[in-house]
């Protein structure tokens, strides 16, 4: 009789392995072009804080997910034709973007800055920026507030999130607004960015609806049952300590 409930309880355990096996793939897609927060390291490889973040709520959620890059323009349209199942890029939930998508339950609170050369800029009123040249990624928070109030400033909008540094540093943009995490830890703290400094006060969605409610991960609005698992996750994740270790890991002051 024990070897047959031995045998019994090794078929079940193979079941339970196969069927977490089967499961189908969620696939993720996040723009790994905004560094510290999701980039792709010298080997190729997907790296980051949202991205090792996504990984440890799918594992917490038992997900079976793959995480791939996508351009950030074509990110959200991917999702509402279900190319993808989720996204996760640092993205801000606002009311516009709860008509077309379901979001998870918020896991940050991001503050957005101006950023410049050291001395360019004192006044970063819409009066003050009166003719400057300010670069943004095109679709964001920070695209839809500089848009919305710098109505006398050149605005010049990029596809990605590093290329407003890089036009910044060759002198074709006077500012550039974003994260102020993403500009302190991926520009600020590098070499490329010790002649540039924080301008302007520190901005949230208190400040300007623009900048949304909080960080959370997009889910199609008719995948309710993905929805569940991934606020599953992230309730897990948080209380078993993993959201504050990746906080402190990422963005520990110096």
């Amino acid at each position: 009789m024990k070897k047959i409930a031995k045998v019994i309880l090794g078929l079940a355990l193979c079941i339970q392995a196969s069927a977490a096996l089967s499961k189908e793939q969620i696939t993720i897609a996040t723009d790994a072009t905004f560094p510290p927060f999701e980039s792709i390291d010298a080997n190729g490889k997907l790296v980051g804080y949202d991205i090792e973040l996504a990984e440890a709520v799918c594992k917490a959620a038992e997900l079976n997910c793959k995480i791939i890059s996508a351009a950030w323009d074509g990110m959200i349209p991917g999702l509402l034709n279900r190319k993808y199942d989720a996204l996760i890029s640092q993205l801000t939930v606002t009311e516009a973007r709860r008509k077309a998508m379901a979001f998870s339950d918020i896991y940050d609170h991001p503050t957005f800055r101006f950023v410049a050369r050291k001395g360019a800029i004192s006044d970063t009123s819409p009066e003050g920026m009166k003719g400057k040249v300010i670069a943004v990624q095109s679709g964001t928070p920070m695209d839809a507030y500089v848009t919305k109030n710098y109505k006398q400033s050149i605005i010049k909008k990029y596809s990605s999130g590093s290329e407003p540094y890089l036009e910044l540093k060759a002198g074709r943009a006077d500012v550039h607004m974003s994260y102020e995490a993403q500009i302190d830890y991926s520009f600020l703290r590098t070499s490329d960015g010790k002649n540039y400094q924080f301008v302007g006060p520190r901005l949230s969605g208190k400040d300007a609806p623009e900048f949304g409610e909080g960080v959370a991960i997009a889910i199609n609005k008719r995948n309710t049952e993905l929805l569940a698992d991934i606020n599953k996750g992230i309730r897990t994740i948080k209380e078993n300590g993993t959201l504050s270790a990746l906080n402190k890991k990422y963005f520990t002051a110096e």
